[in-house]
């Protein structure tokens, strides 16, 4: 067998060590693709939040309103009209004097059906020999059924004072009445009023002697008012 000359060994060497090397490029460059991480898809762009909505503003309560005002609304008024009033006794006479009367009233509005206010009232009667006057101070209620009519109902507790020269009477009283608004201009009103007056189980007095035990007094007023709602 001839033995193979030295450059062509080296010939052959050079040969293989090409293959080899181009062998390893290509194990390489297979090895980095498979390295290199899958391409992940991308995510569509998220769709614009839409802007939160307003909350709805709570619808005012036009009941719940008027009430409030009503109630923090105070009221006075002013009546003048004439009056009849007489004592019930054995010894009194059963006869009604008249006169003029006039009250005076302030208040506020507790609901709006319903005011509370305190109230004065005078009442005076001229005869030939002595003067006779009521004074009377309590606590009125005027209670109205319907807030768009002008009637409204009247009570009330109160103190009535007789004075008749030297005699004197002071005893409870309770009134009831009727009254009718109507609007004059602005928060004015305008209307009349009819109430009744009746006190009793006091004594009639001299001065400091019981006269006449258990006299009732009864009055009955006409009257005219101008009142600021």
């Amino acid at each position: 067998m001839p033995i193979p000359s030295i450059p062509s060994i080296a010939a052959t060497r050079a040969r293989y060590a090409w293959r080899v090397a181009q062998w390893c490029a290509l194990v390489c460059v297979s090895v980095a693709a498979q390295a290199q991480p899958a391409a992940r898809p991308t995510a569509p762009p998220a769709a614009p939040k839409a802007a939160p909505k307003a909350a709805p503003k709570a619808a005012p309560k036009a009941a719940a309103q008027s009430a409030t005002t009503a109630a923090s609304t105070l009221w006075y008024e002013v009546t003048l009209g004439g009056a009849g009033a007489r004592l019930s006794c054995d010894l009194c006479q059963s006869a009604w004097d008249t006169g003029p009367t006039i009250s005076a009233a302030v208040g506020a509005y507790a609901s709006p059906r319903l005011r509370i206010g305190l109230e004065a009232s005078r009442w005076s009667h001229k005869d030939p020999a002595v003067r006779e006057q009521l004074h009377g101070l309590g606590l009125v209620a005027h209670l109205i059924p319907n807030p768009r009519r002008g009637l409204y109902v009247v009570g009330g507790l109160g103190w009535t004072g007789y004075r008749a020269g030297a005699f004197s009477y002071d005893a409870p009283r309770v009134t009831i009445g009727l009254g009718w608004d109507l609007p004059m201009t602005g928060k004015w009103v305008v209307g009349n009023v009819v109430t009744f007056d009746a006190s009793s189980f006091a004594p009639l007095k001299n001065g400091d002697v019981n006269v006449v035990d258990n006299v009732g007094l009864g009055a009955a007023r006409f009257a005219v008012q101008v009142r600021r709602r």
